[in-house]
C-alpha cells in the first residue's frame, strides 16, 4: 500500500497543490477523509495550530490566501514511510501587501488510511518531518 500512498500524494500535488488556480477546487476534498487533521507545527505566516475536518482544511487554506496570492506547493522529493509520506516541497507565493515573491522549502507529512488522507502535518524543516516519522536524510 505504501507505493500507492506515494502515488496518491504525487497526484495531489500534480493536480491541485502545485497549481494556484486549483487550490480551492471542491474536487480537492476527494483526497481527504472527512475527519482529516491538519497540523501546522510551525508557521511563517500565522497559521500555527490544528484544524479538523473539511471545515478546518478550508480555514487553514483561507489563512494562507489572506496573506498570499498565487500560493502553491511544488514537490521536490517524496519519501515512502508506509502509511505516511514525507514530501519536501517549495512553497511559492506573492505577498498580497508587499508584492514580494517568496520561495520557502518546507515539508509535509501525510498520513493515509484506505487511500485517503487522515492527517497533514506541516514542518518548516524537512529534517524534522523525516524525524517525526522515524526516518533520516
Amino acid at each position: 500500500m505504501s507505493q500507492e500512498n506515494v502515488e496518491t500524494i504525487a497526484r495531489l500535488y500534480d493536480e491541485f497543490l502545485a497549481k494556484p488556480e486549483r487550490l480551492t477546487s471542491p474536487e480537492l476534498l476527494a483526497f481527504f477523509d472527512p475527519a482529516v487533521e491538519i497540523h501546522q507545527s510551525e508557521s511563517f505566516f500565522g497559521t500555527q495550530g490544528t484544524f479538523h475536518g473539511y471545515d478546518g482544511l478550508g480555514r487553514s487554506g483561507r489563512e494562507v490566501f489572506e496573506t498570499f496570492s498565487d500560493a502553491h506547493y511544488v514537490p521536490k522529493r517524496l519519501v515512502d514511510g508506509g502509511d505516511q509520506v514525507v514530501a519536501t516541497v517549495e512553497f511559492r507565493a506573492i505577498g498580497k501587501q508587499s508584492g514580494v515573491s517568496i520561495a520557502k522549502t518546507v515539508a509535509h507529512v501525510w498520513t493515509l488510511k484506505s487511500g485517503r488522507i487522515i492527517a497533514w502535518h506541516v514542518y518548516l524543516e524537512p529534517a524534522k518531518a523525516l524525524e517525526a516519522v522515524g526516518l533520516r536524510e
